[in-house]
């Protein structure tokens, strides 16, 4: 596969001059990119795809980073996408308040292997946190990771072929109900340490 880097630089570009308020729209359709996307610092961002089966953004070539989409900023809305083959983590949002991830989905397209990427979906060090119809799949540690935050809700999600499937730790006030997990060598795993 070729990186699309002209969709990269676009994607990037509107992510950086973002203002609160603004949706950036990923179109239909496969794009492979070789290095995370990031928005940092700009509240009420909504990233969002064609939907999740149409807008897939592929890693597979990663060469820089780890991550494919690292958000640091507050009233952040992912949507309707899909990320594949990150070498590290697929969705990773850090320090945020009011984190929403609705109809996503992380997986490695290889299926379960040892060099996938730690996390699919993961929220760490976050506050009102919402993961509604996701799906994370293939992830060499936890398939949903919520971590270190503050008021978290899973639900009506899928988690499937990880070794732990929905992962809750350290958090204070979280449910998880609705969800589905099959093949995880562990299903849903709370641990307060």
């Amino acid at each position: 596969g070729k990186v699309d880097e002209e969709m990269y630089a676009q994607l990037q570009q509107q992510l950086l001059d973002a203002q609160p308020g603004t949706v950036v729209e990923i179109p239909a359709g496969t794009f492979e990119f070789d290095r995370p996307l990031s928005l940092d610092g700009i509240a009420n961002v909504t990233i969002k795809g064609a939907g999740k089966d149409k807008t897939i953004l592929s890693f597979k070539n990663q060469k820089v980073g780890a991550e494919g989409l690292k958000v640091t900023a507050d009233s952040v809305t992912i949507q309707d996408l899909t990320i594949l083959d990150t070498k590290g983590d697929c969705i990773k949002i850090q320090d945020s308040k009011y984190v929403t991830l609705l109809n996503v989905k992380t997986a490695w397209s290889g299926g379960a292997k040892a060099s996938n990427g730690g996390y699919g979906i993961y929220p760490v060090a976050c506050m009102n946190v919402l993961i509604d119809q996701c799906e994370a799949a293939f992830a060499s540690d936890a398939g949903i990771y919520v971590g270190q935050s503050t008021n978290v809700i899973v639900r009506n999600s899928y988690a499937h072929d990880n070794v732990a499937g929905i992962e809750i730790e350290n958090c204070i006030n979280s449910e998880v109900y609705d969800c589905k997990a099959e093949n995880n060598t562990g299903g849903i795993l709370v641990f307060d340490l």
